[in-house]
């Protein structure tokens, strides 16, 4: 359901992990208040006048490399990013943005060129690694990049295994997931979902378990059992607002309470959403999906383009867009 290098399982999961540190200066915290909002422009504008005044503020440069990533000004956001580390080069969190920077640049780049990226990205996620040991989400994206990457660059399967024995060290419900993904990379289906039961089960008083397997199953095309899980979790969280976006989205492919889901998509939409939780361009798309599934095309085509500002490149909104241009 999320566009993202880790894909839609870690995607969600990230709604639990913890955020990157609210930051002092009462302009930046503004700037990231129109990020939350889905301004990325307006943040950007305001943190690049920010600069001006605190050039070497790494703070600031780190959040405006985030907005440049929103915005897909890939040179800019790795401008930046390097910047912050370069002023704070303690900061696991800065290394495992950058190494997600030069993960944009990687997948643009030319065949000539796109190795060099990667190997920046796997220094970034390793480096990230070994300033926080138990930083889960840098434990995660190296996940994925050992799965991703060939063996001339680092990837492997051995590596990948290795990171799930850590996961499973600081964070026993995570570790089951981040099995899952393994499993998944294998195509090993029956064997990712076994994992997210058994994590259910273990964990029973834990909301990310169930949405994780909702989510799984989702991809499975099981929408009733993702229906059935999204909805557990939200019956401990009521305001999760990944279990939400699941929960709406396997209503929608049922074809299944689409006015509810609609409205809560919609109340989503309004904002803010963190990193972590589902972005803007997802919960338009889904939006879109609701509005077609009641007959309302033109705000089905609204609710695409919408998505397709905030992501150009989603290929579902794209896809919805390119099948309703069709039908005219």
């Amino acid at each position: 359901m999320m566009k993202s290098r880790k894909g839609a399982l870690f995607g969600l999961l990230l709604s639990f992990l913890p955020s990157v540190p609210s930051l002092r200066d009462a302009d930046t915290t503004e700037s990231v208040r129109y990020y939350e909002r889905g301004e990325f422009q307006k943040a950007a504008e305001s943190l690049a006048a920010a600069s001006q005044s605190s050039p070497e503020d790494a703070s600031i440069c780190f959040w405006l490399g985030k907005c440049f990533l929103k915005l897909h000004r890939w040179d800019d956001a790795v401008h930046a990013l390097e910047r912050a580390v370069q002023f704070e080069p303690g900061r696991s969190d800065y290394h495992l943005w950058l190494g997600r920077a030069y993960g944009e640049k990687a997948s643009r780049a030319s065949f000539f060129t796109a190795s060099g990226w990667a190997r920046r990205l796997r220094r970034e996620f390793e480096t990230a690694v070994v300033l926080a040991p138990d930083n889960v989400d840098a434990r995660f994206d190296l996940l994925e990049f050992y799965l991703e990457a060939p063996g001339i660059i680092g990837g492997g399967q051995d590596k990948a295994a290795a990171q799930v024995r850590e996961i499973f060290r600081i964070n026993p419900r995570l570790g089951y997931t981040a099995q899952a993904r393994l499993f998944e990379d294998m195509k090993k289906w029956e064997l990712a979902r076994l994992e997210l039961e058994k994590s259910v089960r273990e964990f029973p008083g834990q909301p990310g378990a169930l949405l994780d397997l909702a989510d799984f199953l989702v991809k499975r095309g099981d929408y009733a059992g993702a229906e059935s899980n999204a909805s557990a979790a939200l019956q401990m969280h009521k305001d999760l607002l990944a279990a939400r976006l699941t929960l709406a989205a396997a209503q929608i492919q049922r074809r299944k309470n689409l006015p509810e889901a609609e409205t809560s998509l919609r109340e989503i939409a309004s904002g803010p959403l963190r990193d972590g939780e589902p972005s803007f361009a997802d919960v338009h798309y889904w939006l879109g999906e609701a509005c077609l599934a009641q007959g309302r095309r033109a705000e089905a085509r609204q609710a695409f383009e919408t998505a397709l500002r905030f992501n150009p490149e989603h290929p579902r909104a794209k896809g919805a867009l390119q099948k309703l241009r069709q039908l005219q």
